[in-house]
């Protein structure tokens, strides 16, 4: 099993949604694990963005990355500059992936606005999960539940976790109680987890 460990300055937003999306995408493949060079809390804003995808960081902690100091990893992922300048050294061979992301816990004005920053980074590094999960990806025609708009979204095979901006009236698409994700709500694509 792969060992990957995501690095950041507080490990209380970005390297925790990290963590959690490549534990709930990866399955039984990686061991994962994230820390910060100067570690505080989790992030609540964090782990309310998470949820709405299905993912759960509730009891996750910051940890200090001297936590893992003399541990092997396959993979050592900074996803801010400051880590990435900071970043203590791991021994044996390692490959290092840098991911320069925003800080969202420095977004300013109100919760709704904060939120919407959050999102922006959240979906941001599912982006790059996917890409270094190299997953396939498929097509589905989403039909929104507020105008009736359809239009066609690129999903990663055998992966339910997305939310989708309508591009007529731009409200955000959101699961529904008892569904795995918006494709499964709105569509009419079979869900491919589900089915396998």
């Amino acid at each position: 099993m792969k060992k990957a460990l995501f690095l950041c300055t507080g490990n209380s937003c970005r390297s925790q949604m990290a963590e959690g999306f490549l534990r709930h995408m990866a399955g039984d493949k990686f061991e994962v694990f994230s820390a910060g060079v100067k570690p505080t809390t989790v992030n609540p804003l964090a782990i309310k963005v998470m949820a709405e995808v299905g993912v759960d960081i509730s009891k996750y902690r910051s940890k200090s990355a001297m936590e893992f100091s003399g541990q092997n990893f396959d993979y050592v992922i900074t996803v801010c500059d400051n880590a990435k300048q900071t970043c203590p050294i791991f021994p044996g061979k390692y490959e290092k992936i840098h991911w320069s992301l925003e800080d969202p816990a420095c977004a300013q004005g109100t919760e709704e606005e904060k939120l919407m920053v959050f999102r922006k980074i959240r979906n941001q590094i599912k982006d790059n999960i996917l890409r270094f999960l190299k997953l396939p990806k498929d097509k589905a025609k989403l039909k929104c539940p507020y105008c009736g708009n359809i239009q066609e979204v690129t999903i990663p095979q055998n992966s339910c976790l997305h939310l989708y901006e309508c591009i007529v009236c731009h409200k955000i698409l959101t699961p529904t109680l008892g569904s795995c994700c918006v494709i499964c709500a709105y569509s009419n694509k079979t869900c491919p987890v589900f089915n396998n």
